[in-house]
């Protein structure tokens, strides 16, 4: 069942880098977060002064279907919010922007 499992993965995770297609691979990459996971931060901010007011790690899934606020999903514990988040996956390189400090 596992290899099954691994094999459907690849196979879609290849198609996805193959057709280039954006659809693609996001549908992959949330097979993966799915089946994997993917290690996240969530940092929620008010929405009016920008302050920082608390942060979570751990595997992250979103509820898309949510209309009013959003449903995050942080090792299966459901949060909703309706204030300002940045999600960013563990392990992924920020790059700073010519003139600009990522750093208040």
């Amino acid at each position: 069942m596992q290899r099954m499992m691994w094999v459907s993965l690849s196979i879609l995770l290849s198609a996805s880098f193959l057709t280039g297609c954006d659809k693609v691979a996001n549908s992959a990459k949330n097979l993966q977060s799915d089946w994997i996971g993917l290690e996240r931060t969530v940092e929620l901010y008010s929405c009016m002064t920008g302050k920082l007011i608390k942060v979570y790690r751990g595997d992250v899934r979103i509820n898309p279907e949510d209309t009013m606020g959003t449903s995050i999903l942080i090792d299966g514990k459901k949060l909703h919010t309706n204030l300002c988040f940045v999600i960013a996956e563990i392990g992924v390189k920020e790059e700073n922007i010519p003139g600009q400090s990522l750093k208040p």
